[in-house]
C-alpha cells in the first residue's frame, strides 16, 4: 500500500502528519489495434496503468460444434485511467492508436454495473428518423424508417407507387441499420 511508504518518506523531510494528496485521473477511451484489445489491456496491467475492458459472452458455431467466446463489447476500444495530460505511457503501449477522449465518470459506473451484471450485448446505434432493414419476419428486407412511439418501435415503410405509407411494429431484435 502507498500510503505507508509516502509515510515514511514525510517524515523523513520533517513532514511529520502529510497527508498523500489524490491526484484526480479521469477515464478515457483509448482506441486500439483490430482485434488487439486483450493484449492492450493486459499491456496496460503490466504498465501500472488501470483500465477496463467490457467483454459479453457470445456463441460461435463452427461445424463441428458451439463454442462460448469473450468478445470486447466495444471492438477496438479500452478504457483506461489516467491524469489529463499524461498520455505518454498509454500512447507507447505497444497496439494503441489513439487516445480518443475522456469519459465521464457515470457513464463508467454505469457500464461496469452493466458488464458485471451479465447482460451486457453491442447492439447497432439506432436513432430515431434512420433508414433501418428488417432482418426477420414476413417483411424481411424491406426497408422503412425507425419511429419510437410510447416505447414501441414501428418501422414506417414507405409504398412509392401509391404514395402511402405504411407502420409496422417490431421487436428491436429485428431491425439493423441500413448502410
Amino acid at each position: 500500500m502507498r500510503v505507508p511508504q509516502f509515510t515514511h518518506v514525510a517524515e523523513r523531510m520533517g513532514l511529520k502528519g502529510a497527508k498523500p494528496v489524490m491526484i484526480s485521473q479521469d477515464w478515457y477511451a483509448v482506441r486500439v489495434k483490430s482485434r488487439g484489445e486483450k493484449s492492450c489491456a493486459a499491456n496496460f496491467e503490466v504498465r501500472g496503468i488501470e483500465c477496463f475492458l467490457p467483454t459479453y459472452e457470445t456463441k460461435r458455431r463452427w461445424s463441428d460444434r458451439v463454442k462460448v467466446m469473450e468478445e470486447p463489447l466495444f471492438s477496438g476500444y479500452v478504457f483506461c485511467q489516467m491524469r489529463e495530460g499524461r498520455t505518454l505511457p498509454v500512447i507507447s503501449t505497444p497496439g494503441v492508436l489513439q487516445v480518443v477522449g475522456a469519459v465521464e465518470t457515470h457513464e463508467m459506473a454505469a457500464m461496469r454495473k452493466l458488464v458485471e451484471g451479465g447482460t451486457a450485448m453491442p447492439w447497432p446505434y439506432l436513432r430515431e428518423g434512420q433508414r433501418v432493414r428488417l432482418r426477420m419476419g414476413a417483411w424481411t428486407g424491406v426497408e422503412g424508417l425507425l419511429q419510437s412511439c410510447e416505447g414501441r418501435d414501428r418501422v414506417v415503410v414507405n409504398i412509392e407507387t401509391l404514395q402511402r405509407a405504411v407502420a409496422v411494429e417490431v421487436d428491436r431484435n429485428w431491425i439493423e441499420p441500413c448502410r
